[in-house]
């Protein structure tokens, strides 16, 4: 198996771990960050606030659980043979997948919908952190998928 293979799904796995942190700690000041705009609808903000914070949690425990799975997967991949590769590669390319989906769909959910009533200042650093942490994962994933699929003989 190519070094460059197990280099990406490390990255791959530190991106994932850094995303669940970033987001564990948005989630966890996240009432801190939140102010409501005016509506006639007193309890719409509150509402939104708390899904955000339900959400953003619920991305940190999937993120913290894919990275161990993808640890995992490298690390069997690093010592068995054949089968701990194709399990690196299954991974390595459903989490690509199901990355490029996520950040897509935050995308379109962010250019459309209604005027949210709870508006939520996160800091712009915790903004940037959480965004590298997800290219920085779909970089690694993209690495170890592209040399793990290519069928030509290690030299």
């Amino acid at each position: 198996m190519r070094r460059s293979a197990l280099g990406g799904a490390c990255v791959l796995v530190v991106g994932l771990a850094a995303l669940a942190a970033g987001l564990y700690y948005d989630q966890a000041h996240l009432t801190q960050w939140t102010h409501f705009a005016e509506s006639s609808d007193l309890t719409r903000g509150p509402i939104e606030a708390e899904t955000a914070r339900i959400f953003t949690l619920l991305g940190a425990v999937t993120a913290a659980f894919a990275a161990t799975i993808a640890g995992g997967s490298t690390v069997l991949a690093a010592l068995t043979g054949r089968t701990g590769v194709w399990v690196l590669r299954l991974i390595s390319v459903l989490l690509l997948v199901l990355m490029l989906l996520v950040t897509a769909a935050l995308v379109v959910g962010s250019l459309t919908g209604d005027a949210p009533v709870a508006i939520i200042d996160t800091p712009w650093w915790l903004l940037a952190t959480q965004w590298s942490a997800l290219a920085l994962a779909v970089a690694g994933a993209g690495t170890a998928t592209t040399q793990l699929w290519r069928f030509v003989p290690d030299s």
